[in-house]
């Protein structure tokens, strides 16, 4: 689906209402579906339970009326928080304000008991709602406000914020200077932009979509070319594993990976490949790391290269790249290989003859930069995986520059080279040929760590083993990856503990999850 700016939402909506739907009407389909969303999610949330809703005076507020009046209805026991008097509100706020059951209570404390009044509501309630801002949050906030979201992230109980947490920028994820952490956001319609960018990111918890009947054509006109995806959207994108299936048909990878000083990347390259799903790794990697390598992945057959005076893997000839290749139906090259520009010419002359799908990280990218050569690909199912430096490297940029402008110069340069740039960082960027973009929505500082791009590449290269496009090798890879990253850190205990070894581990409950997913069709 399409990410929204807060302002292409605003086009979204006027264009609905313009078109015959009623701005009343909307509100009441968003908070059902957000209502029915809630519940799915809180299953252990019963009837006679307390939630409590704190409502701005704009149509987030006027959302969470609407939730509070179907709650009760349901036989929870509601209480709002309206941080206006009604007459304040916008009139679809002040309508479902009018529709409140006597059963709801509602209070409007003065602004400066907003924050005492909600924490000692939040206190005693199992669920609070976070209605008070939409997306059209303007910095920065006032006082009272930031002392309110204080209380909603100090209150105990847990939130679920709609739409967006308040006081989080729909456009850019910044925060002003205080935002509600929510455990949940339900987001309507569109995913937003600010949703999925930093710091905003870090408030969200679980983001959930829900449809209220946007008509596609009306969000496709007015929405850039940026896309996000939900899991079950991911489990469509796992590669077919049939019952009967051996190790050759579920693809074979071979990797070229590791210099005299970077042994470990290719080792952490081929786990990432191994717990692809891939039916047979292969390792070339120098003939001095081979013995650590044999310890560390016995599954893997390898292939010992010699190093050049420079520390890199010497320059191969036409009969032992014959010899590599043959059998692979992909292969992954680049992470630990070095600077060496004898190794450095060979990689570059290799990618432009080599029919093969290919993932490209790390030295074997910046090798076209130290060589002052444009990307050139004989296959046409390149990936690409640069962190920041060097994609900056490889378009003759400024690292600054590309920071300031990567949601626009992502998919620019995906196109012009004609591969699929996964762009690492936060988040990551996957960029198309076609000059479309997603947004990858997981993973953390977890994998801030030396090595799990090395996991990635092997990931990626092992879908591509399997069958996956280059677009959904790209996409599939980025959220086991960040998926993985995730699980690691509920196994080690905190982000800042996780190594590579430790997503790589994790890549296969990630999996599984993505496997239980009502799209997944198992052996297709």
């Amino acid at each position: 689906m399409r990410i929204a700016t807060a302002k292409q939402m605003g086009e979204v909506d006027r264009e609905t209402i313009a078109g015959g739907v009623a701005g009343l009407d909307l509100m009441e389909t968003a908070g059902r579906e957000i209502t029915w969303e809630m519940l799915r999610l809180y299953p252990g949330l019963d009837h006679g339970d307390h939630v409590a809703v704190c409502c701005g005076k704009g149509n987030n507020g006027g959302d969470g009326l609407v939730i509070a009046r179907l709650l009760e209805g349901l036989g929870f026991t509601v209480t709002v928080m309206l941080l206006a008097p009604a007459e304040d509100c916008s009139p679809e706020a002040r309508t479902n304000r009018d529709r409140l059951p006597p059963g709801v209570e509602v209070t409007t404390p003065r602004r400066e008991d907003w924050a005492d009044c909600w924490y000692n509501i939040c206190s005693e309630a199992d669920l609070v709602v976070d209605a008070v801002f939409g997306t059209g949050v303007k910095p920065p906030i006032g006082d009272d406000y930031a002392a309110l979201f204080r209380a909603f992230n100090t209150g105990g109980a847990p939130v679920v914020s709609v739409d967006i947490p308040s006081g989080v920028s729909g456009d850019t994820g910044s925060v002003f200077p205080v935002a509600v952490r929510a455990e949940t956001t339900i987001t309507v319609g569109l995913p937003k932009l600010g949703l999925l960018l930093h710091p905003g990111r870090e408030h969200i918890g679980d983001l959930s979509v829900v449809d209220i009947g946007f008509d596609s054509a009306i969000c496709s006109k007015h929405t850039s070319c940026w896309e996000y995806l939900l899991p079950d959207d991911y489990a469509l994108l796992l590669p077919e594993r049939p019952g009967d299936a051996h190790k050759y048909k579920c693809g074979t990878v071979l990797i070229m990976a590791g210099s005299r000083r970077f042994g470990g990347a290719a080792i952490l390259t081929g786990m990432g490949a191994l717990r692809s799903g891939a039916g047979l790794v292969t390792l070339a990697l120098p003939e001095i790391h081979s013995q650590a390598a044999l310890a560390a992945l016995p599954e893997v057959p390898q292939i010992a290269l010699p190093c050049g005076s420079a520390g890199g893997i010497s320059p191969l000839d036409r009969d032992m790249m014959s010899t590599l290749l043959k059998r692979q139906s992909a292969v992954a090259v680049g992470p630990g290989i070095g600077a060496d520009p004898a190794t450095d010419k060979c990689l570059v002359d290799l990618l432009a003859k080599l029919q093969l799908p290919v993932v490209v990280d790390a030295d074997a990218i910046s090798a076209f930069a130290r060589l002052g050569r444009e990307p050139e690909f004989a296959s046409k199912q390149v990936v690409l995986t640069p962190h920041a430096g060097e994609l900056a490297r490889l378009a003759g940029i400024d690292s600054f520059a590309l920071g300031e402008r990567r949601l626009e110069l992502v998919p620019e340069f995906a196109a012009k080279w004609g591969v699929t740039l996964v762009a690492k960082g936060a988040p990551t960027l996957i960029g198309h040929p076609d000059g479309t973009m997603t947004i990858n929505p997981n993973g953390d500082d977890c994998l801030a760590h030396g090595g799990t791009g090395d996991v990635l590449t092997g990931l990626i290269g092992g879908l591509l083993g399997q069958g996956c496009s280059a677009d959904a090798a790209a996409q599939l890879g980025c959220w086991l990856h960040g998926r993985a990253g995730e699980l690691a850190t509920a196994e080690v205990g905190s982000r800042r503990c996780v190594s590579a070894g430790d997503v790589a581990a994790s890549l296969g409950e990630a999996f599984a999850e993505l496997e239980t997913c009502d799209s997944y069709g198992g052996d297709r």
